[in-house]
């Protein structure tokens, strides 16, 4: 694994918080950077990163951040899901990137 839980979690509250990012394209940045981290990372990072967000601030904007961040863990939990029923590899962030260019953009253009 090239970078830290810590590192990680610490990345994400910040773009969480920026409000010049959204979730969503969190996600796609995350596996870009780091394609060999494993791809249940992703989920723990955000899951993590939605409960210290939940916990620590009140603030409206916080609370939907946090919301957006548990609903894209789940999404990635479905991908992952999907890979393995169609027995693609599904082991690492790289894998997660391969199988959004030929299936589903949704976390590499947040604009769609």
């Amino acid at each position: 694994m090239g970078i830290s839980d810590e590192d990680l979690i610490e990345m994400a509250v910040r773009a969480l918080l920026s409000e010049e990012q959204d979730v969503r394209s969190l996600v796609g940045q995350l596996a870009t950077r780091w394609p060999d981290a494993p791809a249940l990372q992703i989920i723990h990072v955000l899951a993590m990163t939605a409960g210290t967000v939940e916990h620590m601030l009140a603030a409206p904007a916080a609370k939907l951040a946090a919301q957006d961040a548990w609903r894209m863990a789940g999404l990635v939990g479905v991908d992952l899901c999907m890979m393995e029923y169609l027995a693609l590899p599904h082991e690492t962030a790289g894998d997660l990137l391969a199988y959004w260019l030929t299936h589903d953009r949704f976390f590499l253009d947040p604009t769609a």
